[in-house]
């Protein structure tokens, strides 16, 4: 019977970074069926210029990231780093981790009514 020898490395944060990252689409595959995959798994998806015209979010439920406009990523789509891609959240994550400019407005408008009233 084999044994197995288990070795302790240290992993520095740019490895456990680099291990969180998505492989990247393979080699001979279309860009569209990578990109089918991410939205089925509810992950970010960042493409680049060329490739955001050819992604439709609202049909898979994604929202663009509209209040950090370019993000510096891999592009999901032709697998090129680019300094300004655009970030796509899956709808229902978005709404539980991030809050448009709107609800904060709104959020301040009625803590500054209750300030008002005097009731905090």
């Amino acid at each position: 019977m084999g044994q197995t020898i288990l070795i302790k490395q240290q992993w520095t944060t740019a490895q456990k970074l680099k291990a969180l990252e998505a492989g990247g689409k393979k080699r001979n595959r279309p860009a569209g069926g990578w990109i089918a995959d991410l939205a089925a798994q509810k992950r970010a998806i960042t493409l680049c210029g060329p490739c955001t015209p050819k992604f439709n979010p609202a049909r898979v439920g994604y929202r663009k990231e509209k209040e950090f406009p370019v993000v510096r990523a891999k592009c999901d789509g032709c697998s090129t780093d680019d300094l300004f891609c655009t970030l796509y959240i899956y709808e229902e994550i978005y709404s539980q981790v991030r809050s448009t400019a709107e609800e904060r407005r709104a959020l301040a408008k009625s803590r500054e009514q209750r300030i008002q009233r005097g009731s905090l």
